[in-house]
């Protein structure tokens, strides 16, 4: 089986993606990639996002993992501990063959754009003003994709309840077959 392993990293009101382009569609992707053999998945997630995004991170906490077709993904909160993201030379920047893989560029998105909702509280307590944020959010969809979909729903709805911190327990997504 697969396994992928993915970042999740929120600083100053900002979440960290990886901005995708392929076959007309712009689209955005949580940071990570592929476990080598004999890594952990965080060792995987600190690799992938030294690699392809030029910082240094500690997982904190798996919270959320996905089972589809055969491959298994699971999503850290991380922390930023240092550095500034920009492109590497990494192999998602040097294909040449942009038309099969598309573009890559990674990317610091504000929560607002993200998600659809102004201020989401820094504490782990829920709040009258975030509930009625999220609430709206479902009802007028982001002004982006966020893929995995299913994952990008539960995390704006665990960054209301949660706050920032995402300190909840591991949810498991078995995902139809594609």
């Amino acid at each position: 089986m697969k396994e992928r392993y993915r970042a999740i990293i929120i600083k100053n009101d900002s979440i960290l993606l990886m901005k995708r382009q392929k076959n007309g569609k712009t689209f955005y992707v949580f940071p990570g990639g592929m476990r080598e053999e004999n890594e952990t998945e965080k060792q995987c997630v600190k690799r992938e996002l030294e690699e392809e995004f030029g910082i240094i991170i500690e997982p904190k906490q798996m919270i959320y993992e996905i089972s589809q077709n055969g491959e298994k993904q699971g999503f850290f909160v991380c922390e930023w501990i240092s550095g500034d993201i920009h492109k590497t030379d990494a192999e998602e920047y040097s294909t040449n063959d942009i038309s099969l893989y598309g573009t890559y560029e990674p990317v610091k998105l504000s929560l607002e754009k993200a998600f659809n909702v102004e201020k989401i509280s820094k504490n782990t307590e829920s709040n009258e003003k975030n509930q009625e944020f999220f609430k709206k959010s479902t009802q007028n969809f982001a002004e982006v994709t966020i893929l995995p979909n299913e994952v990008f729903m539960q995390l704006q709805q665990d960054l209301i309840t949660f706050g920032i911190k995402l300190k909840r327990p591991l949810i498991k997504f078995k995902c139809a077959d594609y």
